[in-house]
C-alpha cells in the first residue's frame, strides 16, 4: 500500500523547529503566524504550489533569518514561484523569498543605521535638481499626468544625527542592472519598483552602520541572490531631467518612419514632433523632404 503524499501544511510543519531557532533570537517573527501566511500564499497560488518543497521549506526559514513578515497586507516580502533550470538541465519551479524595497527601508530603520529613507523615481517630464550627496534635492512632478520614461531614480536618507544621505543613478546604469537581472520577468512587471530597489541596496552601503546591521546585510544578499546584484560599476551623475532640445533622441526605423510620413500627411502628426523625437539620418531627413506634402508641413 502506497504511502499517501504529505501536504503543505505538513511539509512546512518540518522545518518549525529550525525556524523558531533562528526567530528567537531577535523575536521579530512568529512560526504561528509566519507559517500560516505561507500555507495562505500556497492555497491562493497554483504555481507557487507546484514548486520543488525543499525551496518552499528554504524561503520559509529565510523569513525568520531576515526578520520580514509574509504578511501580504505591509507587503514587505513574499513566497515567489520562478522557474530554474536545474543541474540535469531540466526546469523545474524554485520558491523564492522575495524582499520588497519597502521590506528594505523597515530593516533599515529597525536597525538604527538611519531614521527614515525614501526612494523616486525620475521621469523625463519630471523637474529635478540634484544639489550633492548631502543635500536635499528638489523633485517636482505631476503624479496624474503623462510624465514620460524613467531618466533616473534617487534615495534620500536621514540619518540619526540628522544628516541627509543622496544617491542617485541615472537611465543607463539601471537599463545595466536591469540586463543583468536573474529575474527579468520581474524588471518587466514593476520597473519603477525594481529601480527604487536597486538604487535602496546602492545607498544603504554608505549608511551609518550599527551593532544591527546583520539583517540588512543579509536581506540584501538574500535580494542579490534571487534577483542580481546592483554591485557594478557606477559613476555618480546628474539626473536633472533634460530640457526637449536637450533630451538624447533615439535612432527611428525605415517601417516607423514610414508609419510617421504617413501620419503628417494625414494631419495627425508633425514633422517637428519627428524631428524632436528621434535622431534621423541624412537620407531620412531626405525622404521626409520629398514624401511629406508640403501643406503638413506647415
Amino acid at each position: 500500500m502506497s504511502q499517501a503524499q504529505p501536504t503543505w501544511p505538513d511539509l512546512i510543519e518540518r522545518v518549525a523547529p529550525k525556524f523558531n531557532e533562528i526567530a528567537r533570537k531577535e523575536n521579530l517573527v512568529a512560526w504561528a503566524e509566519e507559517s500560516q501566511f505561507a500555507i495562505q500564499a500556497l492555497q491562493s497560488n497554483a504555481n507557487l504550489a507546484q514548486c520543488m518543497p525543499r525551496t518552499v521549506q528554504n524561503s520559509i526559514i529565510n523569513v525568520a533569518s531576515i526578520g520580514l513578515t509574509l504578511n501580504p497586507a505591509l507587503g514587505y516580502a513574499y513566497l515567489v514561484p520562478e522557474s530554474v533550470k536545474q543541474p540535469n538541465g531540466q526546469w523545474a519551479k524554485e520558491c523564492m523569498l522575495r524582499v520588497s524595497f519597502k521590506g528594505l527601508l523597515k530593516i533599515a530603520t529597525d536597525s538604527g543605521s538611519i531614521k527614515w529613507a525614501k526612494a523616486e523615481v525620475v521621469k523625463e517630464n519630471d523637474q529635478f535638481i540634484y544639489k550633492g550627496p548631502c543635500t536635499m534635492p528638489e523633485h517636482h512632478m505631476n503624479p496624474f499626468g503623462e510624465r514620460g520614461s524613467t531618466v533616473g531614480a534617487y534615495c534620500i536618507a536621514k540619518t540619526n544625527d540628522g544628516d541627509v544621505l543622496v544617491d542617485i543613478i541615472d537611465a543607463e546604469e539601471i537599463n545595466k542592472i536591469r540586463s543583468a537581472a536573474k529575474t527579468k520577468s520581474v524588471w518587466d512587471a514593476w520597473p519603477d519598483e525594481m529601480t527604487k530597489k536597486a538604487i535602496i541596496k546602492r545607498a544603504s552601503k554608505q549608511w551609518p552602520k550599527t551593532d544591527r546591521n546583520d539583517r540588512l546585510e543579509m536581506a540584501v544578499s538574500a535580494v542579490n541572490e534571487y534577483e542580481g546584484s546592483e554591485d557594478i560599476h557606477i559613476v555618480e551623475k546628474d539626473i536633472t531631467p533634460r530640457t526637449p532640445s536637450e533630451r538624447r533622441r533615439e535612432p527611428i526605423t525605415d517601417t516607423r518612419l514610414s508609419a510617421a510620413i504617413e501620419k503628417i500627411n494625414a494631419g495627425e502628426y508633425t514633422v517637428q514632433r519627428l524631428f524632436g523625437a528621434f535622431e534621423l539620418t541624412r537620407e531620412q531627413v531626405k525622404r521626409v523632404e520629398d514624401e511629406v506634402k508640403q501643406e503638413a508641413s506647415q
